[in-house]
């Protein structure tokens, strides 16, 4: 099942990385955070999405949930002509999405290996148009993994 949580990211450490690489970092994370299914799978959707966007060099060195809160620890990402060991990140839980975030979410878990379409089902409109997002990220780390 999708995340339907909301996570705020900061560094713990950076190393020697430019403000530029540090956010093109949180993106990758935060892309992850929103559409990855569980916390056993981060690591490995993370690791891809790092290396897809970092080079090989860059992998995850741990995932660990504590409490509601994640720490995720990864190392190789590149700046320029420097390669920076570790950097280490906390995700912390700011809360669930709203009423219609969960409702779409349902919606495009049932339809996602369902011959019946979106446009058939007898729901209200504005849950349809939201719906979009989950089905997209929910093919996207398909493909991934």
């Amino acid at each position: 099942m999708q995340k339907v949580q909301k996570y705020v990211l900061e560094f713990v450490t950076i190393g020697g990385l430019d403000e530029t690489t540090l956010s093109e970092v949180l993106k990758v994370l935060q892309t992850a955070l929103d559409s990855v299914y569980e916390l056993e799978r981060l690591s490995a959707v993370v690791d891809q999405m790092l290396a897809d966007r970092f080079g090989a060099t860059a992998v995850v060195v741990m995932v660990v949930g504590m409490r509601r809160s994640i720490f995720i620890c990864i190392r190789g990402v590149r700046c320029g002509m420097r390669w920076d060991e570790y950097q280490n990140i906390i995700a912390k839980f700011q809360g669930v999405r709203s009423l219609q975030d969960l409702a779409a979410h349902q919606v495009a878990c049932s339809i996602r290996n369902s011959p019946v379409s979106l446009e058939q089902l007898p729901i209200p409109r504005l849950t349809k148009k939201v719906v979009g997002k989950f089905v997209e990220t929910a093919n996207m780390i398909t493909r991934l993994t």
